[in-house]
């Protein structure tokens, strides 16, 4: 039996149950950000509410964000909390 990351738990995919709790049960790792733009292949960009620093995530289905919209991330685990959804994201650097 093969086994392929993409239909598996590969960063921008599905998020797994560890990934899941660890993100949840570890809260200093979150930090509020604000979309800043959102395109048709999967990259959100963001900015960060306290330092303004801008990053970058991508996931393989739309989250339904929005520019605007306050999300936030955690940055240790790779996870983006649209409300109460989460999403594991792949993150890039800021071009």
């Amino acid at each position: 039996m093969t086994y392929s990351l993409r239909s598996g738990f590969e960063a921008g995919y599905e998020l797994n149950a560890i990934q899941r709790m660890a993100a949840v049960t570890t809260a200093s790792h979150w930090r509020d950000v604000v979309v800043t733009a959102v395109g048709d292949d999967g990259w959100i960009d963001l900015v960060d509410v306290d330092s303004q620093a801008e990053s970058r995530v991508w996931h393989h289905e739309a989250t339904g964000v929005s520019v605007g919209e306050p999300v936030s991330l955690h940055g240790q685990y790779s996870v983006l909390a649209v409300g109460r959804a989460l999403f594991s994201v792949r993150t890039a650097p800021v071009t």
